[in-house]
């Protein structure tokens, strides 16, 4: 037997040695192709989100953007495959010149001509350790490019979210005057696009002059930098990270069900009779999104399949709905929750504005949309036109309106001008009668889930929900931890955290 593995080994040492030296080159380009087209396509991502989607919806993304995949499939795929190809032939065609010089004339006179030892030698150092030193030159770009030290402290750095953390179910809220609500969700609109110094105008002029009350300062927080993350954060006070890589016992393995221990926006409103619906553009099975909606108190969730009706592919973007199209269902059912005489909670996302290229519907292309900063100046007027249109239907008087940014944007074609700017921050708008008062302008997301609920009506005692501080509480203290060490600190380890995503316990 060992006989026979060595026979075969030394008859095919050159086909296994190039075929092992293929895929090491191959793994090493796909770890740079992939660091790179992540990076392209949606900015700097931390290793967090990426095993976050990898772990809980990449099947929604499948067969949502068709041009993503394609990108994907030739620069992660093609390139490296073929570029391995061509190095191993070069590679292999150098190692059986270097080791058949003596049985052939034409290459023994140019052995003669060249010091052959010089150039086995510089092979040997060089070339045959060639794929080893691109594997590691492509590790540790992907490193880099998505955090991984950062990563690695989290496994084993404080328990920042246990020392800070305070469960809503524990809280005292108090209904004095509560009020509908309007949330919406515009995908990754943060204020850069304000600055007429680098746009020439105000993009986002028409939602400005809705007229309601901002914090100038809504900072991103680590976990909250995509859009579920961004919802999440500021309905539940908390922040998403992958759970799966932490457990030991199968928390994170098949999750069946969306934070089921954590009290969130949806599920305060509930106990305090509200009817909850969420309506979004792309598939509800993305990011789990759906789930979350489904398992917070939701009363109806909506995504593509279920608000496209008889669209065709063409009057579709690569994500589902385009703007306009949602937001006629929006307005559709808000009339019908108005006629319920019961208080409400509508939140609906946008997508227009999506990374890396926007999409234009129809009425932007109708107003002249050509480029990216077109399309988001077009859904700023389109948002403030569906505010425009509650206004002229009275529906302000009874119902207040949250617009915010989800996330900071992440690559589209303006990144190279709002990536000047040293500390960007995210767009919102609180639009009520009267105005809201503020007691501070820097605010994360998840400050946001207290203050919405008190922007209803809702007195919230001690002003404290989740990691959220309220920030139009008179009675809430002043943050315990400064944003430093949030961002250091906030997504390591925490038994805590793992403990919201463990099935409810039937009594």
């Amino acid at each position: 037997m060992l006989k026979s593995l060595q026979q075969f080994h030394a008859r095919y040492r050159h086909t296994l040695r190039s075929l092992g030296r293929f895929l090491i080159y191959f793994v090493a380009f796909f770890l740079a192709a992939l660091a790179y087209w992540v990076g392209d396509n949606f900015g700097e991502p931390p290793l967090e989100q990426v095993l976050y989607h990898l772990q809980f919806g990449m099947s929604g993304l499948v067969d949502t953007d068709v041009a993503l995949i394609h990108s994907f499939l030739q620069t992660c795929l093609v390139w490296p495959i073929g570029l391995a190809l061509l190095i191993v032939l070069i590679d292999t065609a150098m190692a059986l010149f270097l080791s058949h010089t003596h049985q052939h004339y034409f290459l023994a006179k140019m052995a003669g001509k060249l010091n052959i030892h010089l150039i086995k030698g510089v092979y040997w150092v060089i070339g045959h350790r060639a794929p080893a030193y691109v594997l590691v030159a492509a590790m540790i770009y992907f490193g880099m490019q998505f955090s991984v030290l950062a990563f690695i402290h989290h496994q084993f750095g404080d328990d920042y979210f246990s020392a800070h953390y305070v469960y809503p179910e524990k809280v005292e809220i108090q209904a004095k005057s509560p009020k509908n609500l309007v949330l919406i969700y515009v995908e990754s609109l943060e204020n850069s696009y304000k600055d007429k110094t680098l746009f020439g105008d105000n993009l986002l002029a028409k939602l400005d002059a809705l007229g309601g009350e901002s914090f100038s300062q809504f900072r991103q927080a680590p976990g909250t930098g995509w859009t579920i993350a961004g919802i999440t954060a500021t309905q539940c006070g908390l922040p998403l990270k992958s759970v799966s890589l932490y457990d030991g016992n199968g928390v994170g393995e098949n999750i069946k069900s969306f934070l089921p221990r954590a009290v969130c926006l949806g599920d305060i409103l509930h106990k305090f009779g509200y009817y909850n619906v969420y309506m979004g553009s792309d598939a509800l099975p993305f990011s789990g999104k759906g789930k979350f909606f489904q398992d917070h108190h939701y009363d109806e969730v909506y995504g593509r399949d279920e608000l496209k009706g008889n669209l065709s592919k063409q009057q579709m973007n690569y994500w589902g709905l385009y703007d306009d199209a949602l937001l006629k269902h929006a307005k559709d059912k808000l009339t019908q929750l108005h006629k319920r005489k019961q208080r409400f909670n509508l939140v609906f996302t946008t997508i227009d504005t999506h990374g890396p290229d926007g999409y234009y519907s129809n009425t932007c292309k109708q107003r002249g949309a050509q480029n990216f900063a077109d399309i988001v100046e077009c859904t700023s007027g389109n948002v403030a036109e569906f505010v425009r249109w509650m206004q002229k239907r009275g529906y302000l008087k009874d119902t207040q309106v949250v617009i915010l940014g989800d996330h900071l944007a992440m690559e589209n074609p303006l990144s190279e001008k709002i990536y000047i700017i040293q500390q960007r921050t995210i767009y919102n708008q609180f639009i009520s009668q009267p105005p809201i008062q503020k007691n501070r302008d820097e605010v994360l997301h998840f400050d946001m889930y207290p203050t919405i609920i008190e922007f209803l009506g809702f007195n919230v005692v001690g002003g404290r929900l989740g990691l959220g501080y309220s920030a139009i509480s008179n009675q809430v203290p002043a943050p315990n931890a400064s944003f430093e060490e949030m961002e250091e600190n906030l997504l390591n380890n925490s038994e805590q955290y793992l403990d919201l995503w463990k099935p409810k316990t039937t009594p």
